[in-house]
């Protein structure tokens, strides 16, 4: 008898499982620090700028204890193979993250009921971790020279997030199939949905009947509509939905059995197009004609905070969301010199549930089981010479300690300066324009950030999913169409502080990317933050209208208020359904790095001997 092994234990090698364990451990203790959580007591501090620490825990017997290095907006380095496991007296390297968090579970306030929930979710992200090493991580090098996808498919999770792939709803076979570290294509389901129950919008200028045929082709759509006519129904009558496969099985079969069998929903079958799933791991690059539209669809699994469904209020504005942003900014000349690209999301589907969307206030994610949007290719958008890379990777680092920034350094021929400068000239100046000429904030941190590099220098960058994650100033209210504005976010900051520059920017990238250039790039933090600072000097210079919004919307102000995500989750009520998506909380006060610079520049400073006022 030939016993068969069972599928998915080739990650779990002890070795592995020790070394991620020990990963997400420095990871938790830095977030937790800079989310003010965790507070260890400091037991020495040397000359060169290394801390060690002593964490109690819940019993007397148990501490633990690490040392690490102090960087910008209260963030340490934490240096992961110091931290040791103390259990009367007798000293271990950590390598069990879960259980940390079961040991401080009072110390830092953790329900029972949270914990138990948070600690599944930092199972499932180790296993993907695990997946990820011993699958085996590209070097920094390789990684310098590989292609979009690869690129993609080589990411470690949203550096903010704990709990960055935890993807609760996924079993094994799901995970190998669908997750992006997985690096596998698969090929999308297609439904009929009666319109009585969905509704297709894109932008003005974009025709139904045509869109599908550049999707699909007219041959797919005759074979659908050939399928939808033999149920004795007018193919006229519906529009066409692609689905997640894991979506179809977990959800769609059966909790819209009723309109199957009222034909309202029409099973039509795979497309031949095949999809590679990215970071977001509900949106999908069409690996089969890269230019194409991304396919953004349902999937209703927990992860990274919220479950992954689609919304219909969403929905129903993406295009004239698309198409007014597009507009005003279309119009920009600055931008427009810059090369700012907005992937538009050009058309979506929704469809309307027939028991849930007729509840009052139902948890959320009831309502966004079936849904489609699709968004422009940013492949469409390169010139000759030109190829792109998620911003994300800028804070990869390899199992030798090389980053990928630096390699892209090397690469380049340039100085780290000259490098950063250029980074900085194409990410951050648009962000500039976009917050105080038209007074949007869109979610600017790494994965929604594609970096347009030219002979491996940053030369521009292209935003994607934007829409929904739009908030409004004041300003831009005033400015936006009556009919959208109860679709979107508006700024709930009272105190006319820049956060979306300040927190989107500065805490939620630049916090790590500082890290990885001083840790593993040789480029010393400080500098860094001098050359965001001259930068901005810039930009102010060369939009002297703007000065009214640079006092208003100040970039310099001494401290700014925290993001706590993580502690939102292990202190709040996370897993209990909510009306809405789940917001981390603003409070207390991290200390701006520009401030500082501010105080010690003379009036009148110079960058590359052009006077900036």
């Amino acid at each position: 008898m030939i016993i068969t092994p069972l599928a998915g234990t080739a990650p779990l090698q002890k070795d592995v499982w020790q070394k991620v364990n020990n990963r997400l451990l420095a990871k938790s203790l830095a977030e937790l620090m800079h989310e003010q959580v965790a507070q260890p007591a400091i037991l020495s501090a040397d000359e060169d700028g290394r801390t060690c620490f002593q964490l109690a825990t819940d019993q007397a017997h148990i501490h633990y204890t690490f040392a690490g290095y102090k960087r910008q907006l209260d963030y340490w380095h934490i240096e992961a193979d110091s931290i040791l496991r103390h259990d009367n007296d007798v000293a271990a390297v950590a390598t069990d993250a879960p259980l940390f968090f079961v040991e401080l579970q009072h110390t830092f306030g953790i329900s029972s009921f949270t914990l138990a929930h948070y600690v599944e979710e930092l199972l499932h992200t180790l296993y993907a971790d695990a997946y990820l090493l011993a699958k085996g991580r590209l070097k920094a090098g390789q990684l310098a020279q590989a292609d979009y996808q690869t690129v993609e498919h080589q990411m470690d999770g949203h550096p903010w997030v704990i709990v960055n792939k935890s993807r609760l709803g996924f079993n094994y076979e799901d995970y190998r199939r669908y997750a992006p570290e997985a690096n596998q294509t698969i090929q999308l389901n297609w439904l009929a949905a009666h319109r009585s129950r969905a509704a297709f919008r894109s932008l003005d200028h974009i025709q139904e009947r045509s869109f599908f045929d550049q999707e699909l082709g007219e041959a797919t759509i005759a074979e659908f509509n050939a399928i939808i006519a033999g149920y004795g129904v007018d193919p006229a009558e519906y529009t066409f939905i692609p689905v997640h496969p894991w979506q179809w099985n977990n959800k769609l079969l059966m909790q819209y059995a009723a309109d199957i069998t009222s034909r309202l929903i029409i099973p039509l079958g795979m497309s031949g197009d095949s999809y590679s799933p990215q970071q977001s791991i509900r949106t999908f690059y069409n690996n089969s004609q890269p230019r194409k539209h991304y396919v953004k669809t349902a999937i209703s699994i927990l992860s990274t905070g919220n479950i992954r469904g689609l919304s219909p209020k969403q929905m129903a504005i993406a295009p004239r969301v698309t198409s007014w942003v597009l507009n005003m900014l279309q119009q920009d000349a600055y931008l427009r010199q810059l090369g700012l690209v907005l992937l538009g999301e050009v058309a979506t589907v929704s469809y309307t549930h027939p028991y849930y969307h007729a509840i009052v206030d139902p948890p959320y994610q009831y309502k966004e089981y079936l849904g489609v949007l699709w968004r422009e290719s940013a492949t469409k958008y390169l010139q000759p010479g030109e190829r792109i890379i998620t911003m994300a990777a800028l804070l990869y680092v390899d199992e030798n300690n090389n980053s990928l920034v630096g390699e892209l350094v090397k690469r380049s021929g340039l100085t780290t300066e000259a490098w950063m400068h250029a980074y900085l000239n194409a990410y951050l100046k648009p962000l500039l324009q976009i917050y105080y000429q038209h007074a949007l904030c869109v979610t600017p941190h790494g994965e929604n950030i594609i970096l347009v590099l030219k002979e491996d220098v940053p030369v521009r960058i292209i935003i994607k999913d934007f829409v929904d994650d739009i908030v409004l100033t004041e300003e831009a209210r005033e400015k936006l169409p009556g009919e959208l504005a109860e679709g979107m976010i508006a700024s709930s900051n009272k105190e006319n502080v820049p956060l979306f520059i300040l927190l989107g920017v500065f805490d939620a990238f630049f916090r790590y990317l500082g890290n990885v250039l001083h840790a593993y790039a040789g480029y010393h933090e400080n500098e860094f933050w001098q050359l965001v600072y001259d930068v901005i000097l810039e930009y102010q210079a060369a939009h002297p209208a703007l000065v009214q919004k640079f006092e208003k919307y100040d970039l310099f102000v001494p401290e700014f208020k925290r993001f706590y995500i993580n502690s939102v989750r292990l202190l709040g009520n996370a897993y209990q359904e909510k009306t809405s998506f789940a917001i981390p909380r603003k409070g207390g006060t991290l200390q701006n790095p520009l401030y500082a610079i501010k105080q010690q520049a003379p009036e009148v400073s110079s960058y590359n001997n052009h006077e900036i006022v």
